[in-house]
């Protein structure tokens, strides 16, 4: 029986959710992916924009007009699967042999005995534009430390906001400055403007020109530096997942969701990470 994978959210969830149907697959099952966008909010498939992976030999992903598409929704319909509100790693799921499935999977845990395989299928394509380069110019010349700052869509945000607060980000630095002196900030943000407030008297680099269907290219620059403060996003928890450098340093928040928020998961913290309050 096959397996349908429901893919949505921004290009950090569509990772983790592809990440998880290759882990199915890794265990000989049939997958398909299916993009499920949202009504409300302008997403779209931004996988292979940032990657070439390429996806037709990896997963099959379903459109609206195929035929595995219809199959996708009558199981949806039939044998649909949700992810435990908590967010939870559930190994039960790796077990599943059909039915449609549902949910984000944001722990490394779903694919931990395959974490090279996601890796070489996450290599980014080549950075374009001349900030781009030089500021991959930057990274590569000193040791420098990722901080993501999200603001837009977290302001007020009743699951996700007031999470990463300034002292949040005071507290991170200090920390990392503790251990490793002397790393460049390079501040990745929505709202530029707020973080030169927020790190002014920093000696750092800002960031800000990667938008819309170019964002994916922070989280390439992000992955390319030494050290990461990461804030409560799947964006920046793969900035930091995908760097390759041996003895990187990532410091996040201690909560991912808001106390109101049913979600917990304190399974999307790798082992090795620093949390900071």
């Amino acid at each position: 029986m096959m397996i349908v994978v429901r893919i949505t959210g921004g290009l950090g969830n569509q990772m983790f959710q592809y990440a998880f149907a290759r882990a199915l697959q890794s265990r000989g099952k049939k997958v398909i992916a299916q993009w499920h966008g949202s009504r409300t909010i302008l997403r779209h498939w931004e996988l292979d924009a940032a990657f070439d992976l390429p996806l037709s030999k990896k997963i099959t992903v379903t459109n609206t007009h195929s035929l595995l598409n219809i199959y996708a929704w009558a199981l949806r319909k039939t044998s649909r699967q949700r992810e435990p509100a908590d967010m939870s790693f559930n190994p039960r799921f790796l077990e599943i042999n059909g039915g449609y499935i549902d949910g984000y999977w944001q722990t490394e845990k779903y694919f931990a005995d395959i974490a090279e395989t996601i890796r070489n299928d996450f290599q980014f394509k080549p950075l374009s534009g001349t900030e781009n380069l030089r500021l991959q110019t930057i990274i590569a010349a000193r040791p420098c430390v990722s901080v993501h700052v999200r603001r837009s869509d977290y302001v007020g945000h009743s699951g996700l906001g007031d999470i990463c607060t300034p002292d949040y980000y005071r507290r991170a630095l200090g920390k990392l400055n503790s251990i490793y002196p002397g790393c460049t900030p390079i501040i990745f943000s929505d709202d530029i403007p707020y973080c030169r407030g927020l790190f002014a008297g920093q000696e750092a680099v800002y960031t800000g020109w990667n938008c819309g269907a170019n964002s994916w290219m922070d989280m390439a620059l992000m992955s390319q530096c030494t050290h990461h403060i990461i804030a409560n996003s799947s964006f920046s928890w793969w900035g930091a997942w995908l760097s390759s450098k041996n003895n990187k340093l990532t410091i996040a928040p201690n909560r991912w969701f808001t106390e109101t928020s049913e979600s917990t998961n304190r399974d999307i913290y790798p082992d090795q990470w620093i949390l900071i309050e």
